[in-house]
This record gives C-alpha cells, structure tokens and sequence, in this order.
C-alpha cells in the first residue's frame, strides 16, 4: 500500500528583477546602439556598422522576448486553453530570423568591401567598442541567473554574452589599424563577427522551429524522463509517452501509465503525486498521467 507523499514546489523567478533586467538591457543597448552607428558612419567602419546593426537586432530581441514573455504570463481562454504560452518560442524564432537577415546584409557589405577598403579611424573604433564591451557584458549579468531556467532568457543572455566577445574583436580590429594602418582588416573582421553571430543564431532558429513543431525540448532526455515513471515501485510499465514545450520554459507531458495491481482512488492520486514530483526533476512541469488496467489497453496505436 502506498504512504501519503509530500510533493514540494520549485522555486520561480523573480519576475520583477527579471522584467527590471530587461528594461535596463533594453535602454542600455538603444542607448549604445545609437552612438555607434553614428561613429562608424563618421568614421567608415563597417566593423562598427555590423556591430551596430547586431545591437539593434539586440534591442529589437530584448522587446520581443520581453512582449514573448509577457504573453506567456497572460491567463488561457476559451480560444487559448494554453494561454499564450508559446509566445515565448515564437519570439525565439523571430529574434533568430532577424540576427540571419542582419548577417546577410553584413556578409555582402563586407565582401565589397574587401576590393576597395575605406580609410577607418582606428582609435575612435577603439574607444567605442570597448564602451560596447562594458554594457554587453553589464547587459548579459542582469540575465545570468534568470538564464539558469528559461531558454528565451538565456538566448538573450549568450546573445548579449556573444555580443561582448564580438566588441572585444572589433577593438581588436581598431589595434590593428591603428598601429598597421591596414584597412583591410575592418572588412575582414565584419565577416568574423557575422560568422560568430550565425553559429549560435542557427542553433537557436533550430531548436525554436523543433519547439512549435513539439519536438521534445533540449533540457529534456525522454529516456531519463520514462526511468522516472518506470522507477516508481507500484509503476509496471508506460506508454503513449508524450513531451512538448508549452513555452520557453515550462514543459508537458502526457502518459499512459501500467500499474503492478489495482489501488484505491485516493492510491492512485497519490502514486500520480509522486509520479509528477519525480518529472519536475526531469524539467517536466505540466503532466498528465492516465492509469490502464494493462498494456493492452492502447490498442492498435504505437505503444512503448
């Protein structure tokens, strides 16, 4: 027979710092953004021109995760028995699609660059894109511990990370021509940053596509997941065994679930308890558990 069981609940963020992060990242980054398409105009640096536009597509991903996050707080109705949760991944997908229309253009830009470089400033390169370290890097710390648990958040996070790493390039860049006064070098180095940017934006683009198709999502290993269930002693055995992502960070699960002999309603509610505690550990949030009699009762469908 079973003993009651306490289930517990996971700690959740704290939505308010992590709406203050996003603000101040938002203003931080227009603010930057801003100064530097005006310097790398002034002084013909296309390295500062792609770093810009990357930070403008920063801005514009920091608003639509916010509003994706936003969305996904927002309560279900009967259109949306979910609620708006997949907003979230939706603006995932944007924000990825964005960053690789931004690499393009950098890309073409920068190839007829390389036939005829333009005369760049180096030390006022310098200057700028060591400011753009300091409020990446600020920008990315503000999203560090809410990175920890949602992957809409923690894309913004390695974006604004990446976006650090690709400043100290085009400093870099600057040294270079500063001191060689080969100009070559800032066409050269745009091409890095937008290679560096494409890397981590397609395997974002991949796993956002996988997630509104409801694929299973990357924090989650099914074969952990069905060990879970399976280790339950009153559990025989499981099918239909299903997981999705409801949002950035909250995953779902349906099962079918076999036990070793039949108990009492107020049993199985607590084996089903005990179920759901053991599948928040496997970053299952949201689950669905039915009992069958036997393994016979999923009939002529896929049954594990």
């Amino acid at each position: 027979m079973c003993n009651n069981y306490e289930g517990h609940s996971h700690g959740t963020q704290n939505l308010e710092a992590i709406n203050r992060a996003f603000y101040i990242g938002i203003f931080l980054n227009a603010f930057y953004t801003a100064i530097e398409f005006i310097v790398g105009y002034a002084n013909n640096s296309l390295a500062l021109i792609a770093d810009a536009s990357h930070n403008l597509s920063d801005v514009a991903s920091l608003i639509i995760s916010l509003i994706g996050m936003k969305l996904a707080q927002k309560a279900a109705t009967l259109a949306f028995t979910y609620g708006y949760k997949k907003a979230s991944i939706l603006a995932s997908m944007i924000n990825a699609v964005l960053l690789i229309v931004i690499v393009i253009g950098i890309l073409r830009e920068a190839i007829e660059r390389l036939s005829s470089p333009a005369e760049v400033g180096g030390k006022v390169i310098i200057i700028t894109a060591l400011i753009g370290v300091a409020v990446n890097a600020i920008s990315a710390f503000l999203f560090y511990k809410g990175q920890k648990s949602d992957i809409n958040i923690k894309g913004a996070f390695i974006h604004l990370l990446v976006d650090a790493l690709v400043s100290v390039g085009v400093v870099i860049s600057g040294v270079i021509i500063y001191y060689t006064g080969l100009n070559i070098i800032d066409p050269i180095i745009s091409m890095v940053i937008a290679i560096v940017i494409l890397l981590p934006t397609w395997g974002l683009l991949k796993e956002s596509l996988k997630l509104i198709l409801d694929g299973i999502p990357k924090n989650v290993k099914i074969d952990l997941v069905k060990e879970a269930i399976q280790n339950i002693p009153e559990v025989e055995n499981m099918h239909h065994v299903h997981v999705w992502g409801l949002s950035s960070n909250i995953n779902a699960l349906t099962a079918h679930v076999v036990l070793v002999k039949e108990y009492s309603l107020q049993d199985q509610m607590v084996i089903k308890d005990r179920i759901k505690h053991e599948l928040e550990h496997q970053n299952v949030h949201h689950a669905t558990i039915e009992f069958d009699k036997n393994i016979s009762d999923c009939q002529n469908v896929d049954c594990d």
